[in-house]
C-alpha cells in the first residue's frame, strides 16, 4: 500500500469518526429538546401564559467547547490549536472531490468555524493576532 493511499485511508477513518461524533452530538440535542418541549405545560386560564414559551436557554459557548473538545477553563491558546487541529484535519480539499467524505469534511469544518467563533468573539482582534503568532 502506498504511503498516500494509507494517508488518505487514515484521515477518511478521521473523518468519518468526527462527523459521526458531531452528528451524535446534535442528535442528543434533538432528544432533549424533543423531551423538554413534551414535558406536560401547566394549563392556566390566562392568555399570556399560553403565548410564552418557557424554553430553558441554551449555552452555545458549552457546545462550541464540546464541537472543539476544549474544556471549559481552556485558555485561547488551546482553543486555538483545537482550531487548527480539526480544521486541517477536516479540510476538504484533502478528499477526492464529489466524494461522501469530502462533504462530510466540509460540514465538520462548517461546526468548526462555528465554534471558534462563539469561543473567540469575547476576545480583542489585536490579541488574537499576536496571540496566533509562532515565533520559534
Amino acid at each position: 500500500m502506498s504511503a498516500g493511499r494509507r494517508a488518505y485511508d487514515l484521515l477518511r477513518g478521521y473523518i468519518n469518526r468526527e462527523w459521526d461524533r458531531i452528528h451524535g452530538m446534535e442528535r442528543l440535542d434533538a432528544l432533549q429538546e424533543l423531551d423538554a418541549n413534551a414535558s406536560p405545560r401547566s394549563t392556566s386560564s390566562s392568555p399570556a401564559s399560553t403565548d410564552v414559551d418557557s424554553d430553558p436557554p441554551v449555552d452555545l459557548k458549552a457546545h462550541a467547547r464540546q464541537i472543539l473538545g476544549v474544556s471549559p477553563s481552556a485558555e485561547f491558546e488551546e482553543i486555538r490549536r483545537a482550531f487548527e487541529r480539526l480544521s486541517r484535519r477536516s479540510d476538504p480539499s484533502n478528499f477526492t472531490e464529489g466524494t461522501p467524505e469530502a462533504a462530510h469534511a466540509a460540514d465538520i469544518l462548517k461546526k468548526v468555524n462555528w465554534a471558534y467563533r462563539q469561543l473567540t468573539d469575547d476576545v480583542d482582534a489585536m490579541e488574537k493576532r499576536f496571540k496566533s503568532l509562532e515565533i520559534e
